[in-house]
Order: C-alpha cells, then sequence, then structure tokens
C-alpha cells in the first residue's frame, strides 16, 4: 500500500511504468496479429506486443485526468484502477519464462510504443508515457 506525500505516489506510478517498459518490449511481427495478452506471447516481441496493447489501454483509462482525480476516487492507492491493466506480475512472469531480458525488451519498446505520444491528452497520461520514450535515448 502506498501512504504519504503525493509526490511518492507519482514516483512509485513512474517506477511501475518504467517496469512495464522494461517488460513489454517491441512491436507486431510481420504479417501477424499483434499479441494482446502477455500469456500468450511466444516471443519478447510478442511480449512487447502485449505490453503497448497494456500501454493503449492505460491512456485510455487515464484520458484527460489528473492526479487529483485519481486521489478523489482512491486516496490511499490513487492507481489502484491501472493495477488490473498492467497486471506486472503476470508480465514479470512471462518475461522470464521466455528469458526476455530488460535490456532486450527496452529495445523492442523503441520501435512498437512509437506513435503512442498522440493518445496521451492530459500531464497524467504524458507522465506515464515518458519512460517509453527515454527507453529510446
Amino acid at each position: 500500500m502506498i501512504v504519504g506525500d503525493p509526490a511518492n505516489w507519482l514516483g512509485w506510478w513512474r517506477t511501475s511504468a518504467c517496469a512495464l517498459v522494461l517488460v513489454a518490449g517491441a512491436g507486431p511481427a510481420c504479417g501477424s496479429e499483434p499479441v494482446t495478452d502477455p500469456v500468450r506471447a511466444t516471443t519478447c516481441a510478442e511480449l512487447v506486443d502485449a505490453g503497448r496493447a497494456t500501454a493503449e489501454e492505460v491512456l485510455d483509462e487515464l484520458a484527460d485526468r489528473t492526479l487529483a482525480d485519481l486521489e478523489a476516487d482512491h486516496p490511499d492507492r490513487p492507481f489502484a484502477d491501472l493495477d488490473p491493466v498492467l497486471r506486472r506480475d503476470v508480465f514479470d512472469a512471462r518475461a522470464a519464462d521466455l528469458g526476455c531480458g530488460e535490456a532486450e525488451l527496452a529495445d523492442l519498446a523503441c520501435t512498437a510504443f512509437q506513435g503512442l505520444s498522440h493518445r496521451a491528452h492530459g500531464d497524467l497520461a504524458r507522465t506515464y508515457l515518458a519512460p517509453y520514450f527515454t527507453a529510446c535515448d
């Protein structure tokens, strides 16, 4: 449970988003339907496809919401509504099963997450996407 200063919540959230980036790494395979469920991923690239689908869902959930909006819904855990969407444990387990390293996933994520910035409508959504793009630096 996250308690304390709202700035710490944002820091936690940024860390979680970065972890998702590292687990979610790459783009769709040529000629195939992108995988949207990490459990179905059979390669690191497909796991990244699932990560992009998850990122799109998160952006839809965030829309134009602010941190204050999230805190109003869940004062003790403002990002609680995102936990079922993020499924960090599932991504982590699948990455381990597939032998996907953090560096490999980060490299794959650079291309897979291009084009998402137009879907970020508020500061919170842009903050969520920031780790995806810093992974490409």
